[in-house]
């Protein structure tokens, strides 16, 4: 082995151990104004909270960014050569004025770590652009597809500043196989559910779009009535000189997809709720899939009625 790899994979490992040690319990007292959302749950002593960027002091949302960077990297879709390169040591975040990032981050309240997140990546515009612009900021997911998800939706003054990227679904890897760790995901959902509902219902927020494995986050917005369009064939790829590229070397890769924010997802978030409540008649979660799939079945077919 020679020095060059031993300096990196020292490097790697000191950057995941880091962000491994790091301590958020003092995360909800340090955000600036009031949470987009807040939901505490005692019994598997989480805390989940959804913020944008600026609410996010800076030595959080480093912390956040280098929480994303160490759960891909150990996924095997980042370079570990080019963070070393570069001494990369978190993600970076950016956003124009008049739109901001959303962050949903799931803290354990016991040991202080991250246990999920999952977030909402805003337009690059510095001003809102008609969805058909041919000059507006690609979304990562059309540039690495090489399409265009936003322009068929273009009309009625829609703006890329009401198109929102979903990133980032992660469950902490080093939690194990359990119902709490199952219940992460669904704690993000139904944050990230509310939030969007919100932004919709006062035209902040319109269309979402994103890249996924079917079989795995698609399936989760599928069950929260997300009228999705799947594109497959398509064929994604990051230049070699992209922190990323490794994420498009797989042997399944994410499927690109795009969906208005429908009007009843207040509803499905309140299915998820419900289950996650925690009271003794609360659903399991297969009664829960059920339940989401009968509603999802049952508003398409009074859409196809009307």
């Amino acid at each position: 082995m020679t020095d060059q790899v031993q300096a990196r994979e020292r490097y790697v490992s000191d950057i995941c151990r880091l962000h491994s040690s790091l301590d958020y319990r003092g995360l909800p007292e340090h955000i600036v104004g009031e949470p987009l959302h807040v939901a505490h749950d005692p019994v598997d002593e989480l805390i989940t909270l959804s913020v944008t960027d600026d609410q996010l002091p800076v030595r959080y949302l480093n912390g956040i960014m280098g929480f994303r960077l160490v759960q891909y990297l150990r996924l095997g879709w980042m370079s570990p050569s080019l963070m070393y390169e570069r001494a990369v040591f978190r993600e970076t975040v950016r956003h124009p004025e008049g739109v901001q990032n959303i962050h949903t981050v799931s803290l354990c309240t016991r040991t202080g770590r991250i246990d999920g997140y999952i977030s909402l990546g805003c337009s690059q515009d510095q001003v809102s652009r008609p969805l058909d612009d041919p000059g507006r900021r690609r979304f990562s997911t059309e540039v690495a597809h090489g399409i265009d998800l936003l322009g068929q939706f273009a009309g009625d003054g829609l703006g890329t500043h009401q198109a929102f990227e979903i990133k980032r679904f992660l469950r902490n890897l080093d939690l194990p196989p359990e119902p709490r760790t199952e219940r992460v995901s669904w704690r993000l959902l139904a944050s990230l559910g509310t939030v969007v509902a919100e932004a919709a219902s006062a035209n902040r927020m319109r269309v979402l779009l994103g890249d996924a494995k079917e079989k795995v986050a698609v399936r989760h917005f599928r069950l929260m009535g997300f009228p999705l369009q799947v594109l497959r064939g398509t064929s994604p790829r990051l230049p070699e000189t992209d922190l990323m590229a490794p994420i498009y070397q797989q042997d399944v890769n994410a499927v690109p997809f795009v969906a208005p924010v429908h009007d009843d997802l207040a509803d499905y978030v309140a299915l998820i709720d419900g289950y996650l409540a925690g009271d003794p008649d609360a659903m399991t979660l297969p009664q829960l899939v059920a339940a989401m799939t009968a509603r999802r079945s049952g508003a398409r077919r009074m859409k196809e009625a009307s």
